[in-house]
């Protein structure tokens, strides 16, 4: 029984030993891959080394060898912040395949607005106020222009009077009634038929519309003095 434990146990140290054998077998023949892949790496960097230095030569360029010793040192010191520089990098280029589609539907939609604002014209209104203000500065001396440039905020705010929804029923109602009135038609009045016409109650009203008229009018320029 002793002999039979003792024939295991010499059975799997040979089996450990054929493992470790196959093992080394390995790690040797891996590193013979490596020794023969740096030399032939060694042989295909000399020549082209060398092929680069016979440009650089032709070239009439001179290859200084501290310069390119401190180059490579400074690359190998700075690996970490090349890396980084390499990761930015590819960063930007999956955000740029990100944003291709959203810049693409972007230019799209504001093609389609372009046509639409043309197909309505505002291209063409556009247009037609440049021309209108190139008439303006060629019709008129640039100090006008400036005075009118200066006289926006009034004019601006007669603008927003006009606005007005009552002013603007007054103004519909002066434009109505001076279309209906004919030169051709109108009578003349005499002294008396003015007298008669005074002791109606439209036109007195009218009268006292023309006299508020006049007097806001005049409230006004003395505010302005």
């Amino acid at each position: 029984m002793p002999d039979k434990d003792l024939q295991e146990q010499i059975d799997e140290i040979n089996r450990k030993l054929d493992l470790l054998l196959e093992e080394t077998a390995i790690q040797r023949q891996s590193r013979e891959a490596v020794n023969d892949l740096v030399d032939d790496v060694a042989v295909i960097g000399k020549d082209v080394f060398r092929d680069m230095v016979n440009q650089l030569d032709n070239a009439g360029i001179e290859l200084d060898g501290d310069a390119v010793r401190t180059l490579v040192i400074r690359l190998i010191r700075n690996i970490d912040n090349l890396g980084m520089v390499l990761e930015t990098i590819e960063s930007l280029n999956d955000l740029m395949k990100d944003l291709a589609p959203i810049v693409r539907q972007a230019g799209l939609d504001g093609i389609n607005k372009f046509h639409e604002l043309e197909q309505k014209g505002y291209f063409e209104i556009l247009n037609q106020l440049s021309v209108a203000t190139d008439t303006i500065v060629s019709r008129y001396p640039r100090e006008d222009i400036m005075k009118l440039s200066g006289n926006l905020v009034p004019v601006a705010d007669t603008l927003f009077k006009l606005a007005d929804k009552g002013f603007l029923e007054k103004l519909g109602a002066i434009s109505v009634a001076l279309s209906e009135i004919k030169t051709e038609e109108i009578e003349e009045y005499s002294v008396w038929r003015m007298i008669k016409e005074l002791n109606k109650p439209q036109v007195r009203k009218s009268i006292g519309f023309i006299m508020a008229f006049l007097t806001k009018i005049n409230e006004q320029n003395i505010r302005k003095q």
